[in-house]
């Protein structure tokens, strides 16, 4: 018997069961995944059920589930193919269908965001084929094409917009793609920070430049500590959360081991959970003095991907007056050792400047000294550089991205330098 021949025997019954969903209240409830990152409050509802439960993170996912977050609820739910959702505050999604096979990384992703914020990363169902992961909004559909995706759904309205990876990223990755459809009509959009929105029910519009949205969504989808946590009381709380956080994640595994009765499977979510504590790990451990961080520092972080992203002002300080905006976006590989590619851009906006160029990716193992660096840009940008800021003990918390732009067309040279500071987002999970 060959090895796929006795994965295809070990996994049915799950696949069934992830398939046709909970038909009878006695049925098992099947787990998906599990929770991390959760801040606020932040319930599950299981279908047919008068109440729902606390979610908390550790705990596990349900197929079908109904998650409601409150107006400073956030959470992470960490699929078992590796797919991320990230919510942020007042929102609602439902996983409505789950089917994974771990031998070949074949299944479906469904979901269902009714409202809010939210954020999603895609997993091996959706690199392996895209057409096998949808969200639906209330007035449209997301179609996938292997990518991470910022939006926001409010009634009648919606507005979603690519974040990554470009087609000219340094990763090696494929470009990613949406297809956003509504009222009739499709529209697929292909740069990152550029988006669609649609409004009662009418079509998406053409694909247009909304990084400034995208930062503003991913700031509320970014996790925030609880009060007790801050001070003195982070080391004991958290450090002490971390080996509760063990005990969930072994809890989480049983109950799915219940409900799929498959190690492999079960292995892959321990694994996604394990490494996502270990950046919540990190935060608890308050052991860098606030800051410029070292290279050091920041190689502690041992797993994950962040990107970082923040606004902050520019000068003009030859061939143009006044200033604007200047906003960036700055995703790390802590594993890898990297920082740019991808999605990561910065931008001069809202005054007599405006210009955007991507972000090339550089390796950081061998770095010494301050983690200070200079940034891989076109000409115009040269000179921009990131520096990685320790905040609250937290190694490589914040960056600041100080941002040179100079551009001769032959007769004036206009000039401008600006700064802007903003934090990592929620630390995904590579493949």
């Amino acid at each position: 018997m060959t090895p796929r021949t006795e994965s295809r025997r070990i996994l049915p019954a799950a696949l069934a069961a992830l398939l046709l969903g909970s038909p009878t209240g006695a049925q098992t409830p099947v787990n998906i995944g599990a929770a991390a990152a959760v801040a606020g409050e932040v319930h599950a509802q299981a279908p047919g059920s008068a109440v729902g439960r606390v979610l908390q993170s550790g705990k596990p996912v349900f197929l079908n589930d109904h998650v409601t977050t409150d107006s400073k609820g956030r959470l992470q739910v960490l699929l078992l193919d590796e797919t991320v959702f990230t919510l942020g505050p007042n929102s609602d999604m439902v996983l409505d269908e789950f089917v994974y096979d771990p031998a070949t990384s074949a299944g479906k992703v469904s979901a269902k965001v009714a409202k809010g914020v939210f954020r999603f990363v895609t997993g091996k169902v959706a690199r392996k084929n895209p057409s096998d992961m949808k969200v639906a909004l209330p007035v449209g559909t997301i179609g996938i094409r292997g990518t991470m995706v910022v939006g926001q759904a409010s009634g009648s309205d919606a507005t979603v917009i690519l974040l990554g990876p470009g087609a000219q990223n340094d990763a090696n990755e494929a470009a990613g793609a949406v297809s956003v459809s509504g009222g009739g009509s499709e529209v697929v959009i292909t740069r990152p920070g550029f988006g669609t929105s649609i409004s009662g029910g009418g079509a998406p519009t053409p694909p247009s430049d909304m990084l400034q949205q995208a930062q503003g969504m991913l700031a509320q989808v970014q996790p925030e500590p609880e009060p007790e946590q801050q001070g003195g009381g982070q080391g004991g709380g958290q450090g002490g959360g971390s080996g509760g956080t063990a005990e969930q994640s072994g809890g989480a595994t049983a109950a799915g081991q219940n409900a799929l009765g498959d190690s492999q499977v079960q292995s892959q979510v321990a694994a996604l959970f394990s490494k996502d504590m270990t950046f919540a790990t990190q935060e608890g451990a308050a052991q860098f003095a606030n800051g410029t961080a070292t290279w050091d520092q920041v190689r502690t972080l041992e797993t994950g991907v962040g990107t970082y992203s923040g606004n902050g002002a520019y000068v003009c300080t030859q061939g143009c007056g006044g200033g604007g905006t200047v906003s960036f976006s700055l995703e790390v590989d802590f594993g890898a050792r990297t920082f740019g590619g991808g999605g990561s851009v910065l931008q001069l906006a809202g005054g007599s400047i405006n210009a955007t160029t991507s972000v090339s990716q550089a390796d950081f193992a061998s770095l010494g000294g301050n983690a200070v660096a200079a940034l891989g840009t076109d000409a115009v940008f040269s000179g921009s550089q990131v520096t990685f800021l320790n905040r609250d003990g937290v190694a490589a918390k914040d960056a600041r991205i100080d941002v040179h732009y100079s551009y001769f067309d032959g007769t004036t040279t206009t000039a401008a330098v600006g700064q802007a500071v903003g934090p990592h987002s929620d630390v995904i999970i590579p493949n």
